[in-house]
């Protein structure tokens, strides 16, 4: 998909839209959008797409550009809280990757975080012309990827998930990506965002370790392990060909997808989730990544 389409990929209904205005935390962020737009000395599309877009297709583009925002800011958040985090715990390891405060897939999401977030970082603070920051999204599979993550955490209470499966349509349509592609992304979507709420939970953690006067330093990965350990012995659930067994799977999916929306709603009260973040957006060939 060209840079320069003048219609979004994304499909979002009427009847979506108004379960999205019910979530508070996004009608804040399209008002505070609302008022950027309003107080750039240009015209918040770019030349293309202010000639080539209809007034309706632009009001879509900026629709989707405010709910991509919305999910984002809260992992730009996320990461920003674990980079203190780690270095609070990590004080006299000059030099040390900042990771290294975290253990398991918690460490690889906070890595990729990371690194998505300085390579992307003109894109995802979402300033300049909404329909450039949109038909970003498809440009490679991190991007991809990266939004995905963002729905995934949101969950279904927040009224997002309309924008999953807008997300996944758009894939399978896209002649780039095609049909085949969205499995593959999805399967990595979901445990980067297992991977992001194990990082919460360690960030956690290490914040009420490192606030506890009567615990030492050299004793804080031992202690946040111990009780990651056994905050997951807890969680197991014995598999059993039984109705009961059955209903206790259920129940625990059911219990996962709750923790994840709290992963997403923790965030969503915070002060900085009211306001946009600036910057600038630049047009790119789109990648075919998967390794990323």
């Amino acid at each position: 998909m060209s840079s320069y389409e003048a219609t979004s990929p994304f499909r979002v209904s009427t009847h979506d839209l108004l379960q999205l205005e019910r979530n508070e935390a996004f009608r804040a962020m399209r008002e505070q959008l609302r008022r950027q737009d309003c107080g750039m000395e240009g015209p918040s599309f770019c030349a293309t797409h202010r000639h080539s877009c209809s007034s309706a297709d632009q009001e879509s583009f900026r629709l989707h550009r405010d709910i991509i925002h919305t999910l984002l800011v809260p992992l730009f958040l996320i990461n920003h809280q674990a980079e203190r985090v780690a270095a609070r715990a990590l004080p006299n390891k000059k030099g040390a990757e900042p990771e290294r405060a975290f253990r398991g897939e918690a460490r690889s999401a906070f890595a990729w975080l990371s690194c998505i977030l300085i390579e992307e970082h003109d894109w995802y603070l979402t300033a300049r012309c909404p329909a450039c920051i949109v038909l970003h999204v498809l440009h490679s599979e991190p991007t991809i990827r990266f939004v995905t993550v963002a729905a995934l955490l949101a969950g279904p209470r927040s009224g997002f998930d309309c924008w999953l499966a807008a997300l996944e349509t758009a894939v399978r349509e896209d002649p780039f990506w095609g049909d085949a592609f969205w499995p593959e992304i999805e399967d990595r979507a979901a445990r980067l965002a297992d991977g992001v709420q194990q990082l919460v939970r360690q960030c956690h953690e290490l914040r009420t370790t490192l606030d506890s006067p009567t615990l030492a330093t050299p004793t804080l990965a031992k202690t946040s392990t111990t009780v990651c350990e056994r905050s997951a012995s807890t969680c197991t659930i014995p598999l059993k060909p039984s109705s009961f067994a059955r209903k206790q799977v259920r129940l625990s999916r059911e219990e996962q997808r709750y923790r994840s929306s709290l992963v997403w709603n923790s965030w969503n009260c915070s002060r900085e989730m009211r306001q946009p973040l600036g910057g600038s957006t630049p047009n790119q060939p789109r990648r075919r990544s998967m390794t990323s």
